[in-house]
């Protein structure tokens, strides 16, 4: 083969291949913009993120406030019952030795 043939060639490659690749790079770059734009959930700005954790954080804190207060209460109600069964069997036992 002559030198002028596999230059031909050479350069035959390259046109058609600058004329198929870069068009379909083009166009894949372009598609990746325009699904960035219609999915507007992929960039939630920080201060609506930052403000959301936070409405988070107070409902929280106020969850465990009550939940201590429901514990608390538990606990109060179940020494108040404990201390009304000692006491209704020391009475009970008053009663036997008296008996």
């Amino acid at each position: 083969m002559s030198e002028d043939i596999a230059l031909a060639m050479v350069i035959g490659i390259c046109v058609v291949s600058v004329t198929t690749v870069l068009p379909l790079c083009i166009a894949y770059m372009r598609r990746t913009e325009r699904m960035k734009a219609q999915n507007p959930q992929s960039a939630l700005p920080i201060p609506d993120i930052i403000a959301r954790l936070e409405r988070m954080e107070t409902g929280m804190e106020s969850m465990a406030a009550e939940i201590e207060r429901i514990g608390e209460g538990q606990r109060f109600t179940t020494r108040l019952l404990s201390e009304r069964d000692a006491r209704q069997l020391e009475t009970a036992a008053a009663k036997n030795r008296s008996a």
